[in-house]
């Protein structure tokens, strides 16, 4: 179960998305291979947006937090970090909510989830079942266009 809101202020649910194909995309602005995915993960949510498919992005941004900030210099960072995704995924037209909490690698949704590297991406059905981790590439349309019986 993944519920927060998103860094545009949006709630999200996975459970109100029910009935959809879901993909829950663990990236980060600061990650090549994440990069050289988005032009595919674009085109798949242009292709099946309208034919019910969503994704949800958990960015693990590094807001350079450490112990020894004052909550003062954390705000500041904090801000800083989140000003980066809000620029990137708006230059980049991503309209998909995006989870943000500047924790980096310790980012509260991937360390429940057990994420090590990214990207990762978890596709899941209509049901709310995980159907796949590896859904990069062509896997993704095809997997998507499946799930949707296109």
């Amino acid at each position: 179960e993944i519920a927060f809101t998103a860094v545009d202020g949006r709630k999200v649910d996975l459970k109100d998305l029910r009935g959809k194909v879901v993909l829950v995309d663990f990236w980060a602005t600061w990650c090549g291979p994440c990069i050289a995915e988005l032009p595919n993960v674009k085109q798949v949510y242009a292709a099946y947006h309208d034919k019910g498919f969503e994704i949800i992005g958990v960015a693990l941004e590094n807001a350079r937090l450490t112990p020894s900030d004052t909550p003062e210099q954390t705000a500041a960072k904090l801000e800083k970090a989140k000003q980066v995704l809000t620029d990137f995924t708006a230059k980049n037209q991503m309209p998909w909510p995006q989870y943000f909490d500047g924790k980096y690698w310790k980012t509260d949704l991937s360390t429940r989830l057990g994420i090590v590297s990214i990207p990762a991406m978890f596709l899941i059905d209509q049901e709310g079942k995980l159907v796949t981790t590896e859904a990069r590439g062509p896997k993704l349309e095809a997997e998507v266009k499946r799930l949707l019986k296109l």
